[in-house]
């Protein structure tokens, strides 16, 4: 298992030891304190437990003694040196400013080499009169292209050989906070599908005999807050597996039990059982048409034609079922058995319009075809339904067969749309809706379910109130 490591460097990455003890190098004149290093002998040793609080201004004489506190930090976190192939990728800065550490990235290349970490590259993101933003142009206000580019380049060399068994520690403990953020997610961008990567950080010790200790960087709530407001627009769009895809990664983190329900309703969109603490009840609402229903709505607000039209179809199938699951077929057809496990018939033959015989089963199943359709549809005597089965011309049933069947051009899309909003199944509205049309409406009404054009918006609104006012509701506090 190979495992990389990349580091930022900063002003607090390089210590001065001084009889065993360690000192921070002046802010201010950091730049100027690393040319002098350069230009005298040194070495790196370990970083001493106990460090004074001044700051080192002028350099002692002789030989240097130096020591990477944070970088030491986290090489004690890393496993077993002896079990993997461990490198480093080291982001540093190397500009006049009297205040950059620039020497910082070739002390720690000598830390890691001492350390027989033999696979080290550097790379000066930064250097002569670089700016790392450029404020006259909007798209390089917080970090220029070329920065981007070059950070993501180093990134990509380095990650690319890596597989899934191998591992990624990403440390920007040092430099600067714009840069930092960029690589974490450039690091997490270039290993999607590859290794693991697992975020550092190397929090301030405190007290004159402590060592710093590197840590996995705790959860920040702004990003959870930052996946809640991107999942709730796509799921306003009605783009259910999007948004799921947008904050599944946050599954398991502290405080983060809300992405249940956008897990939930992806698993809807993929009709896919629910988990049994779902509690978006309209999702199991009992009967099939209401979420048929709700399917064709969700895909019109994704503009997703081939499934909206699916769905259309499916919807008077689902209404159809929905009826026919509550008849007496004992009492009303003289049958044995149920829809599930299919009919037998003792006293007399079965209507075979209604009805067809399955020899494999040697039972009599539901005729759900076209002519068998039409014949239950006067024995269950529903206006609204028989209303809805008209609107669904030969025509429109085809398209349901093309999208299944072929691939759908956007010509063939174009003439769906108009076809479903001039049979009165699809509003003209934009984007055009699904539940508030007259002819779903009323097959919806039939089997008593009530306000049926604010069937989505209800499950809209319910969402809405557990990503945003849940987020909001401080913690309950133990007696």
């Amino acid at each position: 298992m190979r495992t990389l490591l990349v580091m930022t460097t900063g002003q607090t990455d390089v210590q001065i030891v001084v009889n065993d003890q360690r000192k921070k190098l002046d802010g201010n004149i950091c730049g100027k304190l690393h040319d002098e290093i350069g230009t005298r002998s040194w070495s790196v040793v370990d970083t001493p437990s106990t460090r004074i609080r001044d700051f080192i201004k002028e350099l002692p004489e002789g030989d240097l003694t130096l020591c990477t506190p944070k970088l030491d930090a986290v090489l004690a976190y890393l496993p077993d040196e002896n079990a993997q192939q461990l490198s480093a990728l080291i982001f540093e800065t190397n500009r006049p400013d009297e205040k950059d550490p620039r020497r910082a990235g070739e002390v720690m290349e000598q830390r890691l080499r001492d350390r027989r970490v033999s696979q080290v590259t550097r790379e000066p993101f930064l250097s002569g009169d670089d700016r790392l933003e450029d404020p006259t142009n909007d798209e390089d206000a917080v970090v220029r292209r070329d920065i981007v580019a070059k950070l993501s380049s180093a990134i990509e060399n380095q990650i690319g050989p890596l597989t899934k068994g191998d591992q990624v520690f990403v440390a920007t403990t040092g430099g600067l906070a714009a840069a930092n953020e960029l690589i974490n997610e450039l690091v997490r961008l270039h290993s999607v599908n590859g290794p693991r990567v697992t975020s550092l950080e190397v929090p301030e010790s405190k007290g004159e005999k402590s060592e710093e200790r590197a840590v996995p960087e705790k959860f920040h709530p702004a990003s959870g807050f930052r996946a809640r407001w991107h999942a709730l627009e796509l799921i306003e769009k009605g783009s259910l597996l999007g948004a799921w895809g947008a904050v599944s990664h946050l599954k398991g983190e502290p405080g983060q039990d809300w992405t249940k329900v956008v897990e939930s309703l992806a698993l809807f969109a993929s009709s896919m059982p629910l988990p049994d603490d779902c509690e978006l009840k309209v999702l199991r609402h009992p009967k099939m048409a209401v979420r048929a229903a709700l399917r064709v709505e969700l895909a019109l607000r994704a503009e997703d034609i081939p499934r909206a039209v699916h769905g259309t179809v499916a919807f008077f199938e689902a209404a159809l079922w929905d009826w026919l699951r509550k008849r007496d077929f004992a009492t009303d057809d003289g049958a044995a058995g149920s829809i599930q496990t299919g009919f037998t018939f003792q006293a007399s033959q079965p209507d075979k319009t209604r009805f067809r015989f399955r020899k494999k089963d040697n039972v009599w199943r539901i005729d759900d075809f076209n002519a068998g359709i039409q014949a239950w549809l006067p024995i269950l005597a529903k206006p609204a339904l028989w209303a809805l089965w008209k609107a669904l011309t030969d025509d429109i049933r085809d398209l349901r067969n093309d999208v299944a069947h072929n691939e759908p051009t956007p010509e063939l899309m174009q003439a769906a749309c108009e076809q479903m909003q001039s049979a009165g199944l699809w509003s003209k509205s934009d984007p055009a809706t699904f539940v508030r049309q007259p002819l779903v409406q009323d097959v919806l009404k039939e089997m008593d379910v009530n306000a049926p054009e604010a069937l989505l918006q209800e499950l809209l609104e319910e969402v809405r109130a557990r990503l945003v006012m849940a987020s909001t509701s401080p913690p309950q506090q133990n007696p």
